[in-house]
């Protein structure tokens, strides 16, 4: 099996839940793995180092690589760890030099190639055919969970996805929610150093407008990379160079800058942004 730690609250907890039914130590054949794209916030990265050595664990941390011609499926990625991982997009950035255009909320190729595929190759080149995916979706949001079960179905991947978090709750009658999830970590002695609406990617364009400018207003400096992207993007068609139709990245941090002092309205909206996983994206 492959329990998928996204680096959130909600699939920490799941990975507690785990190692707890199997009393501190996992089997020999389940493998932790945190797919890091590169534009994981700090906090995120510190929280999946803090969760392995608290817990005793050991979480495989993985990135992108370009496949070589010819090679074995296991050059697509390269496995490094929490002073190795890449801070900067830079693999992400590659990734869309070779695409020719920017994922955007229709094409969601960055969560496709970044995370899911990048694991599955991991898995295939550990020497496992088939194997049981764990994902951290709760009872709470179980249209997430029965797209899972949908893809299941098809029996397109190799892997069949669990949500154990969506059916194993303190009574075999419901499964755990966010408030599981917001009790048990004000419990522990310490937490993921992020506010809910940041979530893990800083500046994911599948965030609402407010809570990306929000963040920008807090951390400028986030929206520089996603802002070279669209000012770099060599593309045929004029959407491709651009992460959203709305408004370009520079656009948006523009306005920020220029009215400092407005407050920025917070939405209430599910918008994919805290745990971003194998629901995230659609693997053709």
């Amino acid at each position: 099996a492959l329990i998928s730690f996204s680096g959130g609250r909600t699939s920490a907890f799941m990975l507690h839940q785990i190692l707890r039914a199997h009393e501190g130590k996992l089997p020999d054949d389940v493998v932790v793995a945190f797919a890091n794209t590169g534009k994981e916030r700090e906090e995120t990265l510190r929280f999946v180092h803090d969760c392995a050595t608290r817990w005793g664990v050991h979480v495989r941390w993985l990135e992108w690589r370009p496949k070589v011609r010819g090679a074995a499926a296991d050059t697509r990625y390269a496995e490094v760890g929490y002073n190795s991982a890449d801070r900067e997009g830079v693999w992400f950035a590659e990734l869309i030099r070779r695409k020719q255009y920017l994922p955007n909320p229709i094409m969601r190729y960055c969560t496709i190639e970044l995370k899911i595929r990048v694991m599955r190759d991991f898995m295939l080149a550990q020497g496992y055919k088939n194997w049981t995916n764990a994902v951290g979706l709760r009872a709470d949001e179980m249209h997430r969970v029965f797209k899972a079960i949908e893809r299941n179905e098809s029996g397109k991947e190799r892997f069949r996805t669990v949500m154990p978090m969506a059916s194993c709750g303190p009574s075999k009658e419901y499964g755990r929610t966010e408030l599981d999830v917001r009790r048990f970590w004000a419990s522990q002695p310490f937490d993921l150093a992020l506010k809910p609406h940041e979530g893990n990617c800083d500046l994911c364009f599948l965030k609402g407008r407010d809570k990306r400018a929000a963040i920008i207003r807090k951390h400028p400096a986030l929206a520089e990379w996603w802002a070279r992207q669209e000012d770099t993007a060599k593309c045929s068609k004029p959407d491709g160079a651009r992460f959203r139709k709305d408004e370009t990245y520079r656009q948006l941090t523009t306005a920020v800058l220029n009215s400092p002092l407005l407050p920025i309205p917070m939405e209430e909206a599910d918008e994919f942004d805290a745990e971003c996983g194998l629901w995230c994206g659609e693997a053709p």
